[in-house]
């Protein structure tokens, strides 16, 4: 007898109950793969910890001079920085707001060419077209916008040259996220253009972005940009892109630890359940176990089969939760794109989820495994 047909014996001695402890991991990996990818998602797939963000000290909603791009720029170990301006827009009802930022083309474009596939002949067409937009593809196909199309944007508080907040732009080109799960669902507008037909609050942006030379150095770089500011009319906080969008993030939710709590209730439901199962189900089997040890079988074999069985029926669930999740991936993707764009579930989360349940599989089979491994022959076949 082969140690994997003793183990498919073990599994399949009772269908019912091997089916539903199989049917109970995969919803608890499913339910892990699809809050996994949410929170990746949500927290922005674009977010690097090789690109810093620099703000307001006060907070992110406080502005900064435009000045302080020169001086960010000659700073020891910045090779690259840009701007953005949030022009907080809807269109057309101000239930439909718009992600719209103004921003330097040029330096937008450099800083984020390995994110955004927008390229040189985009940024020629901004240059030649002062009022251009470029827009995301998810928020083109939204809003059901087209190439060379006029749209106009209000603004919740920002007013231009004509005493209104209506803002006019062309669209001088639409562009992907080179990642599938990339945020596209905003455009970008010159900031020029913004910053010289506003009536108050010129000369001032929202954040800058900067990339180091050298990525290890991001931390001393971080440093000393916020010193060169120290003590200033407006302190700066630097901080990675990652670290930014978690504490941009945390302000609405902590959409971390909610994802956390709900999976640890899940898997923690579901290590109790199988781990009390299997200590049944050895208690049943104790006469064939010590039948086996008397036929030669050492308790440590008869230990690595009951831990094999319990790995096999958390490997058969957790790749139904996960073959589930990403056959559900583009109808959730739908469902979700104005919260979450481009979710999608990444081969870490399917990596993650294997050795989950790995992890889960010993926890739960050695307990009834040992137990196996310890018990007297005369003591097993003393049960009947």
């Amino acid at each position: 007898m082969s140690y994997g047909l003793l183990i498919g014996k073990n599994l399949t001695r009772k269908m019912l109950r091997s089916f539903l402890l199989i049917l109970c991991v995969a919803i608890a990996f499913f339910i892990y793969s699809v809050l996994s990818s949410f929170q990746k998602s949500f927290e922005g797939a674009e977010a690097t910890v090789e690109r810093l963000v620099v703000t307001n000290k006060i907070g992110s909603n406080e502005a900064l001079p435009i000045s302080y791009w020169n001086k960010i720029r000659q700073v020891e170990g910045v090779e690259s920085v840009t701007h953005i301006s949030r022009l907080r827009a809807y269109y057309m009802n101000e239930f439909n707001v718009i992600g719209a930022n103004a921003v330097d083309i040029p330096s937008f474009y450099e800083m984020f060419a390995n994110t955004y596939s927008f390229d040189e002949h985009m940024v020629a067409a901004m240059t030649q077209k002062r009022n251009g937009a470029l827009v995301g593809r998810t928020l083109a196909v939204k809003e059901g916008w087209q190439l060379g199309q006029k749209i106009t944007l209000t603004s919740f508080r920002h007013f231009n040259q004509d005493g209104t907040q209506n803002w006019s732009f062309e669209i001088a080109g639409i562009f992907d996220g080179l990642e599938a799960n990339v945020d596209t669902a905003f455009l970008i507008t010159n900031y020029d253009y913004f910053n010289e037909a506003l009536v108050r609050g010129k000369d001032v942006v929202s954040i800058y972005g900067v990339r180091p030379h050298d990525p290890q150095m991001i931390d001393s770089v971080a440093k000393r940009i916020d010193q060169v500011f120290a003590n200033s009319g407006s302190e700066t906080r630097s901080q990675s892109e990652v670290a930014f969008m978690k504490a941009f993030m945390n302000q609405f939710a902590d959409v971390e630890l909610i994802v956390r709590a709900i999976v640890s209730a899940a898997f923690i439901t579901i290590l109790m359940i199988v781990a009390n199962t299997m200590i049944f189900a050895i208690r049943e089997r104790l006469l064939e176990i010590g039948v086996l040890k008397v036929l030669g079988f050492s308790g440590f074999v008869i230990m690595l089969t009951i831990m094999a069985e319990t790995l096999l029926i958390f490997a058969l669930g957790a790749l139904g939760g996960v073959g589930l999740t990403a056959l559900l991936m583009p109808i959730l993707s739908e469902l979700l794109s104005s919260i979450v764009p481009g979710i999608s579930l990444s081969a870490i989360t399917v990596v993650q989820a294997l050795g989950l349940a790995v992890i889960m599989s010993f926890l739960t089979g050695f307990l009834p495994a040992f137990k196996a491994l310890r018990l007297p022959i005369a003591t097993a076949l003393k049960h009947s």
